[in-house]
């Protein structure tokens, strides 16, 4: 059974999409795909040979063997030259490892990008578009209490402002997600010695900024 982490991906990707999955781990999104009929085919990469060879096994149990292109490799490497991908999905990977995968020539030739990162949203955010991308589409949301975030980014260009960046120029319109970070903080207040004067009142000042938000949501 799909996650609700995973699940939440599907409502992304259109029917003309040509779609890449990249650390698609047991293809579980992938086959969901395909039998929901979103899309007809599509490849699905992991640099994992065990990750993958989970994968080949539930494809051929859905028998989507000949919609489903399994590949073992690194990120867009797996890609030839002469074929037409223009949607990469990535999920469950920190920012870090999905900027060096997207920091690949192929990248100039896709359209969309379906990311759900564990951390740095903000860089993530700062990094694709400098890359030519624009944020049309986020999601905060929760399954077996972790909390994710799923940023869209699609070709073109647009300016944030810093708090755009920081949390998302969707989501700091969004009073749940405000609530979570005002949490967080607080969470880090708790923890944070008493002689951290300066790094404690950063904190209650962003406190104070986003329940400043919330009121006038």
């Amino acid at each position: 059974m799909l996650s609700k982490r995973l699940f939440s991906l599907l409502k992304y990707v259109s029917k003309e999409d040509k779609v890449i999955d990249i650390g698609c781990d047991h293809a579980l999104l992938d086959i969901e795909l395909i039998k929901s009929q979103v899309v007809e085919k599509m490849i699905a990469a992991d640099i994992h040979k065990h990750a993958l060879e989970a994968g080949i096994a539930n494809v051929k149990k859905n028998k989507l063997i000949h919609q489903i292109d399994m590949r073992l490799g690194d990120g867009l490497e797996v890609l030839h030259e002469e074929e037409d991908v223009d949607t990469i999905i990535i999920s469950g990977m920190g920012t870090s490892t999905i900027l060096s995968i997207l920091n690949h020539p192929y990248c100039k030739r896709i359209n969309k990008l379906i990311l759900q990162s564990n951390n740095n949203h903000c860089e993530l955010r700062k990094e694709v578009c400098k890359m030519g991308f624009k944020i049309v589409e986020e999601e905060f949301l929760t399954d077996h209490k972790k909390h994710y975030i799923n940023i869209i980014f699609e070709r073109g260009q647009e300016k944030y402002t810093k708090g755009e960046y920081l949390y998302g120029p969707i989501l700091i319109h969004n009073e749940e997600y405000l609530q979570f970070e005002i949490e967080n903080c607080e969470k880090i207040l708790r923890l944070l010695p008493k002689n951290k004067r300066l790094m404690r009142h950063h904190l209650k000042k962003e406190m104070k900024q986003l329940k400043k938000r919330i009121a006038c949501l």
